[in-house]
Order: structure tokens, then sequence, then C-alpha cells
């Protein structure tokens, strides 16, 4: 008897046993289940486990671990499928039940039932629920779109969740820190994703023709107006607002506690600072970009799917607010007039979603309107300006700000190869790296060290230099260069690509390629270095030295030194 067959009769021993201990525990994770609907789910589970024995694979675990993701599946699906009929009036016919149109979600399951459908539906935002639609074969456009958007290691650790592999098995199995592991697993659930999932589908490959305005015809170059947070979430699913202009940071900047206290101010009715829009007629139609404000709408909209909950470590975490007085049947209480009458709250939101917060509360969330400024008929030049002006103030990073001087087109195509796998998947990169635009300076940076070492400078007039003499073709060719080292770099290389060191290698391999020899030959270079080439003294001198004697590792003088002297190195290495 192989594992899988003795591991399924473990589960129907004792009557079943086993089998119904591990539906039970995923089922206590929904509301509204009643123990006179236990065997519809013990039979689909039986259904799943009787489909899925043929496909077990050892690699992907034991068995045990095995089957349970396949029981938690099939709870999943019986409850999906409840949900979508008890979403439907149910009409009984001799031939069988047929289903109509849509209920409230208050009415009642079933004529005798105290139960609701409400009941019946999980609360919160559940990642693996909506992609189980996709791992069941449905035709959802959003869920190949996600999946293909995550780079290999959050792909892989989304796959392995599904299957119910222990967080300790999926670090171990992918060599990820408990830090890393719980990055990865927060960016599956980022503002780019979220917005992937949720998209209007009835807007895909459509024109944006649901702007904030239309072409305007005036002489006004700015208008103030108000938009509520549903507004924005609306807006935000059928990109009729955008927030990926390639000048503009990336999102998820804002620390745990940021977050809280802009819910924490929402909810208590504050004032915030205006948003900025700029609005940009392309082939006739008005783009409206967001340039200032983006942490706050990606932050609301994020906190409206339950993306998060709200820090502990917060300025103000009571919320008061009013509810209508309700008397022992639970009904009104009205005063003499037949207005209703109410009594004050106050509501403790620290480790709250969104789902958790009272109705109440979610409704004021919901109608929170932010003023915002939005300047009108914009060209790239005036939102590059304006992204620059309304960021002085604040923490923006050097990095993020020296992009603002590349160019729109330029800056595109910048953050195109950073979504290189190379950067996301292989070299030694942080994940906040890519948030805080680190890896944009390593590619500028790289691109000044390949094609104009002599122009070297700080990252703003590199950028501006970039913008004034690159070609489209520069950035092909980088592309094309880091598409090779991607198909040859290993573990035991991949290192030395990190955001202090990266330039010195491009650069390193530009002049390699023309050497005619194949690629491998310099990764054993790199290996060979980090070795002990390193300390290698070539007229006295040694790359350990230069580092010994250097103060600033990107002054110009030094970066050159650096540069020629590894070129030194790799022709010894390579003429040996």
């Amino acid at each position: 008897m192989n594992q899988i067959e003795a591991v399924i009769e473990e589960l129907y021993a004792n009557n079943e046993s086993k089998l119904h201990q591990l539906c039970q525990k995923e089922m206590k994770k929904f509301g509204g289940i009643y123990q006179k609907d236990y065997d519809d789910f013990y039979s689909r589970a039986g259904y799943e486990i009787a489909l899925a024995r043929k496909n077990y694979n050892p690699l992907k675990g034991n068995g045990m671990e095995y089957i349970a993701g396949i029981i938690r599946f099939s709870i999943l699906k019986e409850m999906r499928d409840r949900n979508r009929r008890k979403r439907q009036i149910i009409v009984e016919m001799e031939e069988g039940r047929e289903y109509l149109s849509d209920i409230f979600i208050d009415m009642p399951v079933e004529e005798e039932s105290k139960g609701i459908v409400g009941e019946m539906i999980p609360s919160g935002f559940n990642l693996e629920e909506i992609i189980l639609e996709k791992m069941e074969g449905y035709e959802d456009k959003r869920i190949e779109q996600y999946l293909n958007h995550l780079p290999k290691v959050q792909r892989e650790i989304l796959e392995m969740k599904m299957e119910s592999i222990p967080a300790s098995k999926i670090k171990e199995k992918l060599g990820l820190s408990d830090k890393l592991y719980k990055e990865y697993c927060k960016e599956l659930k980022s503002f780019s994703n979220m917005c992937i999932l949720y998209k209007d589908k009835e807007k895909e490959g459509k024109g944006d023709k649901l702007g904030m305005s239309t072409i305007t015809q005036t002489m006004e170059n700015c208008k103030t107006d108000k938009i509520s947070i549903s507004s924005i979430i609306k807006k935000i699913e059928k990109h009729t607002i955008r927030f990926d202009h390639p000048l503009q940071r990336e999102s998820e900047q804002w620390s745990p506690s940021m977050k809280g206290n802009l819910v924490s101010d929402i909810l208590q009715g504050h004032k915030l600072h205006p948003l900025i829009f700029a609005e940009q007629i392309i082939n006739g139609v008005p783009i409206i970009w967001d340039l200032d404000g983006k942490q706050r709408c990606t932050n609301a909209y994020l906190f409206s799917k339950n993306g998060y909950k709200v820090s502990k470590n917060i300025r103000r975490w009571m919320i008061s607010y009013q509810i209508v007085k309700k008397d022992e049947k639970g009904k009104d209480v009205l005063d003499k007039n037949g207005f209703p009458m109410v009594i004050n709250v106050e509501f403790d939101i620290r480790g709250k979603k969104f789902s958790d917060l009272p109705e109440e509360l979610q409704d004021r969330f919901l109608d929170y309107s932010f003023n915002y400024d939005q300047y009108l008929n914009c060209s790239e030049e005036d939102i590059g300006y304006h992204i620059e002006r309304y960021n002085d103030g604040k923490p923006m990073t050097s990095p993020q700000k020296g992009i603002t001087k590349l160019g729109t087109e330029y800056a595109e195509m910048v953050k195109a190869i950073s979504n290189m796998p190379f950067f996301k998947e292989r070299g030694a990169y942080k994940i906040s790296e890519f948030r805080n635009g680190t890896i944009n300076r390593v590619i500028v940076e790289s691109i000044m060290a390949v094609h104009y070492l002599d122009k070297w400078n700080k990252l703003e007039e590199m950028c501006k230099y970039i913008k004034e003499n690159a070609t489209i073709g520069v950035f092909r060719d980088f592309e094309k260069m880091v598409g090779r080292l991607e198909k040859v770099i290993t573990d035991k290389s991949a290192h030395v690509f990190n955001s202090k060191d990266s330039f010195l290698w491009f650069a390193l391999f530009a002049g390699f390629r023309k050497i005619g020899i194949e690629d491998k030959k310099f990764v054993e270079f790199i290996i060979a270095f980090t070795t002990s080439l390193h300390s290698k003294g070539i007229d006295g001198v040694s790359f350990d030295s230069i580092l010994a004697n250097t103060k600033s590792t990107k002054d110009k003088g030094i970066v050159r030194k650096k540069i020629i002297h590894l070129e030194k190195l790799m022709k010894i290495y390579l003429a040996e």
C-alpha cells in the first residue's frame, strides 16, 4: 500500500472520524453551517479526495499534508457553491429546484430557519479563496494576470499555501528567513496586486472614458473639488484615476502606524491635506494622474479590501459614534415625535480590519471625502514639475526624486527593467528596495557606468544627462545584457549584484561581452574574485586596499579606479 492510500484508509477508519475532524476544522472558519449540512460537506470532501488521489506527488509534501489541502479546497468549493445558490430565490418544482433572481443578503436562508444569507458568506478578504477560481480552471483573466504578475518566489509561496503546506515547510523549501517570508506574503496583498484582482472587467480593453472631467475648454489651469473614498475605490477599479505614472514613486511607502493613523483620522472626520491630480489629454481622452496623495488613496483602498489591520501604535484608537437606541425586542426607540433616539458608543479600532468595524464606522469611512486640486490639460513636463514640487517637503528618497529628472519615456523603461526576473529573483536586492526607488537608482547608475562613465555624477545630474543624451537603444542594450546574465548567474555569484555594487559588475560585463567567449566564464570570474582575487595585488594595489582607502564609494574617481582594477583582474584571470 502506498503512502496516499494509507492516509485515505486512516481517514475513513472508525466511521470516517478523521475525515469528519479535518472537515469540521475548516468549517469552523465560516458562519452559518448547521448540523444538517455536515453530510454535504463530508460528501464533497470525499468526492474531491477521490479525484485528487491519482495526482499525488510525494515531492509536494507528505500524504496527510496533501489530503489536508484537498479537504480545505473542498470546503471552500462547497461553501462558495452554497453561497451562490443562497443568493438566489429557490422555487421548488416537480423536477427539482429552480434558482431565480438575487435576494437580499439579510433574507432568511430557508423559510423555517433563523439564519440569513449573510451568515453564509465568509467575512474578510481571503486571497486564497479568490485564487481558487483559477485553480479550478475557470476563465478569469484577473486571476491569470495576478498570478503572472507575481515573481517566481511569491507565486511558489502562494501555490504551496493553497496546498496547506505549513509556513515552516515553505520557508525551509525556499530557503527563506522569517522576515523575508513575511515580506513576500505582505507583497501578495500589495496595492498593485489587489488592483489586478478587483479590476473592473467591463473596462478591460476599453479607453478611459470615465475620467473625473471631460476635455476642458477654459483658461482656468486648476480646479478644486471633493471626492469620497467610495468614489476613489470605484475609479481605481475602473482605472479612471491612475497611480502608476512613471515619474511617481511606488505604493507601500508608509509604516503600519502611518496607515493606522490615516484610518483613525478618517474615522474621526479630520481634515487631511488635499489630493493633487493632473489631467492629461491623450488621444483626445482625459487621463487623470495622481501627483500627490498616492499613499492616502492606496492605503484607504487597501484597508477597504481588508488588506491590513490597524496598527496598535496609533495616536487615537477609541472612535466615538452614534447608534439608534433599541428596546428589549430589538426595535428602534422613537421619541414622542416619531424620530429615532440615539446613544453615543465607542469602538477600539486597534488590530481591526475594515470588515471588523461596526456598520456605522464602515459607512463613515467610505463616505469620507478628500479635498482635491486638479491641474488641467497638463503636458509631460508639467506633470514632472508638479510631482517634484509636491514632494519637496516630504520624505521622498533620493532615487525617487532623481527619477523625476529622467522624463516619462525613460522613467518608464527604467521601471520596466526593474521588473525583470534578474532583479526580482536572482540579484541580492531587498524587497523594500523596489518600493523606495533604490532599484531604479541601480539601473541609472549601471547605464551610466556602461555607456557614460566619463559623465559620472550625482544621481539627479546623471538622470538629467541620460534624458538629454541617451537613446532608446541604450536601454534596449542594457535590457539584453541583463537578460544574458539572468541565464548564467548562480547562487554563488548573484550576491555581488546588490544595491551598492551592481553598477561595477554591469560595467565589467559590458566589456566582457566584447571578448567573445561564453558568459559562464564571467560568472566563474565573479566566484574567483569573491573567493581570493579581491586581495590580489596589481602593481602593489588590491581591490581591498582601494576600499580601505575610500571614504566616498560613489566618487567619480573611485568608481573609475574600481572598474579599471576589475577589468585588469578579469583579463589576467581569463588569460591563465
